[in-house]
């Protein structure tokens, strides 16, 4: 059995990071054939998704602060790309829906950034594409080992078809205030 050092796992955390870039160029070529909205707004857009959700849920998924969800939302809701609506859980609090311009909006994004990866993935060959998706997995349970706690997920993994889910815990008084 061959031994790992810290050596080779801070290799492997260097060619993690290096492919990251790529992602985020993903994004903003996705974002420039959707009419030039921003990746993050494209990302805002796809992470409210199909139901409404509040956006503190939405920073939370998107590691942002309330604050800054705030502002970009503020732009979208003026472009008639989002609207603010009554939580009917709680109608002291907003929720965030798309609206129909929104979604369509959305939908090129997320088509336009799967076609871009579409196009890198299809350079590989079968095995080389297994090896890939069974290292993804691999490092998403190795994410999942150091923070046990799942994830507050709006709606599927990006470019997958799991189901959306609900917030692991309530959204505070201060947040929701921030959020609005």
């Amino acid at each position: 059995m061959t031994k790992i050092t810290p050596t080779d796992d801070l290799a492997l955390a260097r060619a993690v990071l290096a492919v990251m870039p790529r992602f985020g160029r993903i994004a903003w070529h996705a974002s420039q054939e959707c009419g030039g909205i921003s990746p993050e707004r494209g990302r805002l857009l796809w992470a409210i998704g199909d139901k409404p959700v509040r956006a503190g849920l939405v920073a939370q998924q998107l590691k942002l602060s309330p604050g800054a969800v705030t502002e970009v939302v503020e732009g979208l809701v003026r472009e008639g790309l989002v609207r603010r609506d009554t939580d009917p859980d709680d109608r002291r609090a907003v929720v965030l829906a798309l609206t129909a311009d929104g979604r369509r909006v959305a939908e090129r994004f997320e088509l336009a950034a799967s076609s871009a990866l579409a196009q890198v993935l299809g350079r590989l060959t079968l095995p080389q594409r297994r090896r890939v998706r069974a290292a993804f997995g691999d490092l998403h349970a190795a994410f999942a080992a150091v923070d046990p706690a799942p994830a507050a997920t709006l709606r599927r993994t990006f470019i997958a078809s799991s189901p959306p889910r609900r917030s692991v815990r309530r959204i505070t008084h201060k947040e929701n205030a921030v959020a609005r």
